[in-house]
């Protein structure tokens, strides 16, 4: 009897054991980067394009150029981008991320000249993307984020912009 209790014991440790090693399974991840465009630049002055790639489970870097035209103000950015997707699964879901780039802001001083200021820029991101399709390849992304003007403030004051703004993103794009 002593024989067969320790037998089992020694069977459930080893199988224990066993499963405790391979750990938490990785989901298959069969796309890991898309390119997407903002389809909002066809009736507005709201334009953007995007390209993102995982580097690691959950991780992505990437990419992005946009013009936006909202009265008299116009923005001009290119930023590079790394998001976080907490569920480990990269380009599906909520994700949280950082961007660094550059803006030149214009605005109409009067009717005939505009002010200017090129300026570097620190962001903080809020997305989430859906796959969609049959094959889960077609991306519709949304997010909200912002920026920090890295300019001192007698150029911001010159240019009448804000320390920070405010940005959106909606996006449609494939996966591949």
């Amino acid at each position: 009897m002593r024989v067969r209790l320790i037998a089992v014991a020694i069977v459930t440790a080893a199988a224990a054991s066993s499963v405790g090693a391979q750990g938490p399974s990785l989901v298959p991840i069969p796309y890991r980067t898309y390119i997407a465009v903002n389809p909002l630049g066809i009736p507005f002055d709201v334009a953007s394009a995007e390209m993102e790639t995982g580097v690691a489970q959950g991780v992505t870097v990437g990419g992005q150029v946009s013009y936006t035209s909202l009265g008299d103000d116009r923005y001009s950015t290119v930023d590079a981008k790394v998001r976080y997707y907490p569920s480990e699964v990269v380009l599906r879901g909520f994700s949280l991320g950082v961007s660094g780039g550059r803006t030149r802001f214009t605005t109409r001083s009067n009717d005939v000249t505009r002010k200017s200021l090129d300026f570097g820029t620190i962001g903080l991101l809020l997305d989430y993307n859906w796959m969609l399709g049959v094959r889960h390849r077609f991306i519709v992304g949304t997010g909200l984020g912002a920026k920090r003007v890295l300019a001192n403030s007698d150029d911001r004051e010159a240019a009448g912009i804000d320390h920070a703004y405010v940005t959106a993103r909606f996006v449609v794009g494939l996966a591949f």
